[in-house]
């Protein structure tokens, strides 16, 4: 069973990272030219099985379990809930938007707060869906997730579609699941694999 709707645990983040990024598309990922490779390793490359007769110990219902899960993750990676705009602060984080920043200052380009902001915020959103899949992450994850982000529907002009939400998706999409391999890392492969069985790569 699909895990439940989209919570409201980061509506407050989400709206400070939205009123932010107005009109702002984000920079491509060092992933856009495979360059996974520089991201730490996930510790695992595919989801996780379960063996015969687990299904009758989990209700599928019963999401308590993943939601306690998620609120130690926005703990672990101190992810304000207030508004205030997003700044790396774990060393997982700050490697990720050094290492972000410095593909994107190597294409010539700026690096702003709200780059970072929102990069970090694109991140957490799809470790949060990961958890809240129970860490089975695949393009259909990718595709529900990207459909329901009010992150994307912020920075993809509504009338886009087919090749060309594809493509203004892809980018966006790049910068998230980069940020996966170091936010939340046994759930990174995944995201990656799920990356390129969509967009390509």
């Amino acid at each position: 069973m699909n895990a439940p709707g989209r919570p409201l645990a980061l509506t407050l983040m989400l709206a400070a990272v939205l009123a932010a990024t107005t009109a702002c598309i984000p920079l491509p990922s060092p992933l856009d030219r495979g360059d996974a490779a520089e991201a730490p390793s996930s510790v695992t490359t595919e989801a996780p099985s379960t063996a015969p007769g687990d299904e009758a110990t989990v209700d599928p219902d019963d999401y308590s379990d993943v939601f306690a899960e998620r609120d130690e993750f926005f703990r672990a990676q101190q992810l304000p809930m207030d508004g205030t705009p997003l700044v790396a602060v774990t060393p997982a984080q700050k490697d990720f938007i050094t290492q972000q920043r410095a593909y994107v200052e190597q294409q010539g380009l700026s690096w702003t707060a709200s780059d970072e902001n929102l990069a970090l915020a694109l991140a957490g959103d799809a470790c949060e869906t990961a958890i809240l899949s129970r860490h089975r992450v695949d393009s259909s994850t990718l595709i529900a997730h990207v459909t329901t982000s009010p992150l994307f529907a912020q920075l993809i002009p509504a009338d886009l579609e087919g090749d060309a939400r594809t493509t203004a998706e892809a980018p966006i999409a790049s910068v998230m699941v980069f940020g996966t391999t170091f936010l939340c890392p046994e759930d990174g492969d995944q995201w990656v694999a799920a990356y390129r069985e969509v967009y390509g790569g």
